[in-house]
């Protein structure tokens, strides 16, 4: 038989694991830096998550790959990036795709990201520092779930 202090200890121990639980989920919610504030949904990665969260905020800038202009006419804009990435010869070393679909390691744009040795020239991006391993993981599920 439980005694009235054992169902409130219970009762304690309940609320304490349900106040953990929503402490983790908070804290979840928030950024310390090492995910770049950088979501993905339930399910697969498309290519307007990777355009919203990374391309248009860190790689299509007026200095970089945005428009007629763009660094190696990698234009990475909002409507202009599938067609210059998807199946598109990597101008550096054109034996490369620039994002071979289900193949992340092998895509020359991952391989700029991530300072892979076989590229040539300077890792992406040229400023603000590296992408976060957030950015990183979301480009790379992306890439190996179809670049979709």
């Amino acid at each position: 038989m439980r005694t009235t202090s054992s169902i409130s200890r219970a009762g304690a121990s309940f609320v304490e694991r349900l106040l953990v639980a929503g402490l983790a989920i908070v804290a979840a919610g928030c950024s310390d830096g090492s995910s770049g504030g950088v979501v993905s949904g339930p399910g697969s990665v498309t290519l307007a998550d990777v355009q919203v969260q990374v391309f248009s905020p860190s790689c299509a800038l007026s200095d970089c790959h945005l428009g007629a202009g763009a660094q190696l006419e990698l234009d990475l804009s909002a409507g202009a990036s599938a067609g210059n990435l998807l199946g598109v010869a990597s101008t550096e070393v054109p034996g490369l795709l620039r994002v071979e679909p289900g193949n992340a390691v092998d895509s020359y744009l991952y391989m700029k990201l991530v300072a892979d040795p076989r590229i040539l020239g300077d890792p992406m991006p040229a400023s603000g520092g590296p992408l976060s391993a957030g950015a990183l993981n979301l480009i790379e599920t992306w890439i190996d779930q179809g670049a979709q």
